[in-house]
C-alpha cells in the first residue's frame, strides 16, 4: 500500500479506509467500462480480437501504475485511439468516466482529512483510476471468456 501523505500515517490509514469503503463504486464503474469496451470494439471488426482488447486495457492500466498523474494517463488513452489500438469513442467514455472519478477523491478526501488539499486530491484520484482500470480488465476478461463458458452463455 503506497502512502498518499507519506509523513503523516494516521491521515493515510483514514484515506486508505475511505478508499476501500468505495471498492464496490470502482467495482461496478469498472463493469460499466468493460460493457461500453466490448461494444465498441464489436463495431469494429478490424479490433474484434478478444485478446487485443485485453492487451490495449493492460496497456493502458500498466500505464496508470506507472505514471504520477491523470493527464498522462489522459493523454495515453487519447494516444492509443489516435491510432486505432482502441476506439475513439470508447477513449471518450473513458476519459468521461475516469476523469469523473476526481469527485469520488475529493469526497474522500474530505471524509479522511476534513479538506480537499490539491496534492492528496491527484493522487486519490490516481489510485481509484488505478483500480478501476485493473477491475476493467477482469470484468472484460469475464465478459469475453467466462460468460461464454456459463450455460446458455454467449
Amino acid at each position: 500500500m503506497k502512502a498518499i501523505i507519506p509523513d503523516d500515517p494516521k491521515k493515510n490509514a483514514r484515506l486508505w479506509r475511505e478508499l476501500e469503503a468505495r471498492e464496490e463504486d470502482m467495482v461496478k464503474k469498472a463493469e460499466e467500462l468493460a460493457i461500453r469496451m466490448k461494444a465498441a470494439f464489436e463495431e469494429k471488426e478490424r479490433l474484434s480480437e478478444k485478446k487485443n482488447k485485453e492487451r490495449q486495457l493492460r496497456n493502458i492500466q500498466e500505464m496508470a501504475e506507472q505514471s504520477t498523474s491523470w493527464a498522462e494517463v489522459e493523454l495515453f488513452i487519447r494516444y492509443q485511439a489516435a491510432r486505432g489500438e482502441i476506439p475513439t469513442a470508447w477513449a471518450q467514455q473513458a476519459i468521461e468516466i475516469l476523469g469523473d472519478l476526481q469527485t469520488m477523491a475529493r469526497g474522500i478526501a474530505q471524509r479522511a482529512l476534513n479538506s480537499q488539499p490539491d496534492e492528496v486530491v491527484k493522487k486519490v484520484h490516481l489510485e481509484l483510476v488505478r483500480r478501476v482500470l485493473g477491475y476493467t480488465v477482469r470484468w472484460h476478461v469475464w465478459h469475453a471468456k467466462g460468460e461464454s463458458q456459463q450455460p446458455g452463455g454467449r
